[in-house]
């Protein structure tokens, strides 16, 4: 039941506070941003967030966390976010070559 909620206040507090800031940072006061670059990026921010700090913490602490655990999160971040989309998809999805090879 506790995960449930905890995925439930998850879900809130985006909705409530995430969101509409990233909405204030894109808009044309701020970065003029269009909302897909500023959802990508700063979402890719907000999410690599916890392993950044986690690491450095790690690092002077002289802890047992280290450069693999960093890595395999975020493997498994990416490949679980890809499998989801394809399993929740409700049609074909097409990939095209771009994403896979921009970043060689």
């Amino acid at each position: 039941g506790g995960v449930v909620y905890m995925f439930l206040a998850i879900a809130i507090v985006c909705d409530e506070f995430f969101v509409p800031a990233l909405e204030v940072l894109a808009g044309e006061e701020v970065l003029n941003l269009s909302m897909d670059v500023a959802g990508a990026t700063l979402m890719a921010a907000g999410g690599s967030a916890p392993e950044l700090f986690t690491s450095l913490i790690g690092t002077f602490s002289e802890s047992d966390v280290g450069f693999g655990t960093i890595v395999g999160s975020a493997a498994f971040n990416v490949l679980f976010v890809i499998g989801m989309c394809a399993i929740f998809s409700l049609e074909e999805l097409t990939l095209s070559w771009w994403p896979l090879a921009r970043d060689c």
